[in-house]
């Protein structure tokens, strides 16, 4: 089977706001980035997809028959969404640095909490040849983590373009 993670293109936010789980829309022309990643899928048999509208409007695209799942959600930042990074305060910030794999930010979710709903959605899906999972950096990184054992004080540093696709093949 494989796994075929495509990012959201990149939504239309004012850089420097904390968007997590915030609803944002994307910006005018996103349907020619769209077709651009199309042209790099291929074929697929099936189509999982965060709710959140960036990544709906490209499951869309993709086909009719898609499947919403909350758990393909970003990160859950709490009461940090919508307000600039620079404007949280920075105790709290270098406090959920230091400890974000255990402890989120106020009233959101660690990435122990992220990366165990994604396990929890990799053991419901069936089997098929090929699934596109459109979703969030952060999903991807927890599926690195799950899915090539990557360590997690690792993957939150790594670059997840925005439309990038990221394979992974289990046998």
């Amino acid at each position: 089977m494989e796994l075929c993670f495509v990012r959201h293109v990149q939504p239309a936010i004012e850089a420097g706001i904390c968007y997590g789980q915030l609803d944002v829309p994307l910006p005018a022309g996103y349907e020619t980035l769209h077709n651009e990643i199309i042209t790099g899928l291929g074929r697929f048999d099936k189509i999982y997809t965060s709710p959140l509208q960036r990544c709906q409007l490209l499951a869309q695209t993709l086909s009719a028959n898609f499947v919403s799942d909350e758990r393909l959600m970003e990160l859950n930042f709490g009461e940090w969404e919508g307000i600039k990074w620079d404007e949280i305060d920075r105790k709290l910030m270098d406090h959920w640095g230091a400890n974000y794999i255990t402890s989120g930010p106020p009233g959101g979710e660690s990435l122990q909490q992220l990366v165990a709903r994604l396990d929890a959605f990799l053991k419901t899906i069936p089997f098929a040849d090929r699934i596109v999972i459109v979703t969030h950096a952060g999903v991807i990184r927890a599926a690195r983590h799950l899915l090539e054992a990557r360590p997690l004080n690792k993957i939150m540093s790594e670059k997840i373009n925005y439309g990038g696709i990221y394979t992974f093949n289990l046998l």
